[in-house]
């Protein structure tokens, strides 16, 4: 089977300065020699970095952001505890600032650090690494309680943006750091973080597999259902709630799953196949296939309704759905041309319009809630890879090339994707960024699939 075309003119590369460079900046402004500075200045509000990904064809210096080593109360040093928390705290916002495609963190290289006697640097030295941006923090450990004040400074205008102080108990030390790194992001860009986002999976080894939940990085996971009978699609009905198909009464029944009471109802449980059921970004209306009047078809309904309704009549399988983000357009997969391909239509089923053409098994469509793109898998050579592409059906690109790699779901701002892999012999849960760049293995416990991103 040959590959599919493949267009790269419309992807933004985000550039990284090699490691070696801001090492060797450092040296030269620690060392006193006067050199010009080097950052690229962003304004206080970022420019709609989206609009330019949709349109493509140019790259962007991320925003760099020095994470100074956060340090303890003086009535705490030197106890081991409190530093612990410290540079946990600093290790979680850095990574999580580090992972958006908009930031790059920047720290001093620790060994000419150490070789120098220095345990701090002054905003010079971290222009001269290139950081624009500035987060510094002290944190306060009290019978469990852990306090963190901090602060954001702008280095260019030398100008502090604000300052705060967050509080909780010290195991959720990892909860506070996505929180401080969340609201980094809103100030710098005019958008909500993704860094308290969750990820919803399957986990089991044959046919019968359970619902976990971690992190967006990966932590706390848990498994969120007790089946023990064949699950699948699980997608996020919301915030706290994960709508899922399983077997566990005989039929295949749509459940919804409240986190919060740990408690799952049945949404859909006619006779035959009830499945692949998605959200709109409101969580008020949803889309799914059933096969109770025959072939699968696609079905839509709102939430708390009895009945949904159905939207295609077409002879073959219809699956698969997925909203546009404005909640008017419906992505889904047919055979209907006598192999599975990806159609768009209104959400009332009217216009349906094929938009893949190369290869003969396209699937697993999800609709950036973001940017102008189509997320889907084609099979080539017996696996899958993953592609994107535009709702018309132009500029095609490839994103992954290792293993076979399925069911790809956008993150929250549209700029990530979750996805399963089995590039290391069995299938594990992985992100990358839209264009393919920054690929990061997220469970390490063997046969997961069927990822899903919160909202």
């Amino acid at each position: 089977m040959s590959r599919l075309s493949i267009s790269n003119s419309n992807i933004v590369r985000k550039r990284r300065r090699p490691g070696w460079v801001q090492a060797t900046a450092l040296m030269v402004a620690l060392a006193g020699i006067l050199v010009l500075d080097s950052v690229s200045a962003w304004p206080a509000k970022v420019p709609d970095i989206i609009g330019r990904i949709v349109k493509g064809a140019e790259e962007f210096d991320p925003i760099r952001i020095g994470i100074s080593s956060f340090t303890v109360e003086e009535d705490q040093a030197g106890n081991p505890a409190s530093e612990d928390a410290a540079d946990l705290v600093s290790k979680f916002v850095f990574d999580d600032l580090d992972f958006s495609y908009l930031f790059e963190s920047v720290r001093p290289d620790t060994l000419y650090m150490r070789i120098m006697g220095l345990t701090e640097i002054d905003q010079r030295g971290w222009r001269h690494l290139g950081a624009g941006y500035l987060i510094e923090g002290t944190v306060e450990l009290t019978d469990g309680n852990l306090a963190v004040e901090y602060s954001l400074r702008d280095l260019l205008s030398d100008r502090r943006i604000f300052k705060r102080k967050l509080k909780t108990r010290v195991q959720s030390a990892r909860l506070l750091a996505h929180t401080l790194s969340d609201e980094v992001y809103q100030e710098l860009i005019s958008s909500p973080g993704i860094f308290q986002s969750r990820l919803a999976y399957l986990h089991g080894e044959g046919n019968y597999k359970e619902v976990h939940v971690c992190d967006y990085d990966g932590a706390n996971d848990l498994a969120v259902t007790a089946d023990r009978a064949v699950v699948v699609t699980p997608r996020w009905a919301g915030p706290n709630a994960i709508s899922y198909t399983s077997y566990v009464q005989g039929n295949p029944d749509v459940w919804i799953l409240d986190l919060d009471r740990d408690r799952a109802t049945k949404l859909s449980s006619r006779q035959g196949l009830n499945s692949s059921c998605a959200w709109s970004r409101d969580g008020k209306r949803y889309v799914l296939s059933l096969s109770g009047d025959g072939d699968p078809e696609i079905y839509i309904g709102e939430r708390g309704s009895r009945e949904p309704t159905r939207i295609t009549f077409s002879r073959g399988i219809d699956a698969s759905p997925s909203f546009s983000p404005d909640g008017k357009h419906i992505v889904f997969t047919s055979d209907r041309s006598g192999t599975p391909q990806i159609y768009i239509m209104d959400d009332d089923g009217a216009n349906v319009e094929r938009i893949t053409y190369a290869g003969h098994y396209n699937e697993s469509p999800d609709w950036s809630p973001t940017l102008d793109m189509i997320a889907y898998v084609s099979r080539i050579d017996g696996v899958f890879q993953i592609f994107t592409a535009r709702p018309d059906g132009s500029t095609v690109m490839q994103l992954t090339e290792v293993g076979s790699n399925e069911n790809p779901h956008w993150s929250p701002d549209g700029l990530h994707l979750v996805f399963s892999s089995n590039r290391t012999g069995t299938y594990e849960i992985y992100t990358m960024n839209y264009n393919g760049s920054g690929v990061r293995r997220v469970t390490y416990n063997e046969n997961n699939t069927n990822p899903s991103w919160s909202p």
